[in-house]
């Protein structure tokens, strides 16, 4: 009995091998087109990674989304808000803090980092410094205990408590990966 489809008749430890139909490039490339089986390996995410850039939280991530961070001020213990956005070409930047009373490593002014002065005004009983989209590439910070209890509010209204990560005092970086 002969087998059009087997490219070796010969038995090779019991299994036939079969011959598979040869496509071009361009079939392949349709085929994956039209069954929709391409996948983005390269799309933007935001990401949460351990001091060893093990990532954490990975969220996808468009240009111009906001990410929040609250927590408490672990030296004057007072809640502390800040936004990060991202910019065109994918990277993390800084948009604004806001924070009720003033205190230790908070503006007490307009600032100016890496060339971009911030505003700063008060307003409603709070403080709020604007950055004006200041690159920051990573942001790397230590996670505080229950007390200061980082908390990240992605675009979508999804709550990431970084407790839930990792544990106090960990080193963790927030950034972006992949392309706009």
């Amino acid at each position: 009995m002969t087998y059009p489809h087997v490219a070796n008749p010969r038995k090779q430890r019991g299994v036939r091998k079969l011959r598979t139909p040869r496509c071009s490039r361009a079939t392949v490339l349709a085929v994956v087109l039209a069954t929709g089986c391409v996948q983005h390996t390269d799309a933007l995410e935001f990401q949460i990674a351990d001091a060893q850039g093990v990532v954490l939280y990975s969220y996808p991530i468009e240009p111009g989304e906001l990410v929040t961070m609250e927590h408490v001020h672990s030296v004057h213990k007072r809640p502390v808000r800040e936004v990060f956005s991202v910019s065109p070409d994918g990277q993390l930047t800084m948009e604004e803090m806001i924070f009720d009373r003033m205190g230790a490593n908070l503006p007490f002014g307009p600032e100016t980092v890496n060339g971009v002065t911030t505003t700063f005004i008060e307003e409603d009983g709070h403080y709020r410094v604007v950055h004006h989209s200041r690159p920051l590439g990573v942001v790397e910070l230590i996670t505080g205990g229950p007390a200061v209890n980082h908390i990240l509010t992605m675009p979508d209204g999804t709550v990431v408590r970084l407790l839930d990560l990792t544990r106090p005092q960990a080193r963790v970086a927030l950034r972006t990966h992949g392309s706009a």
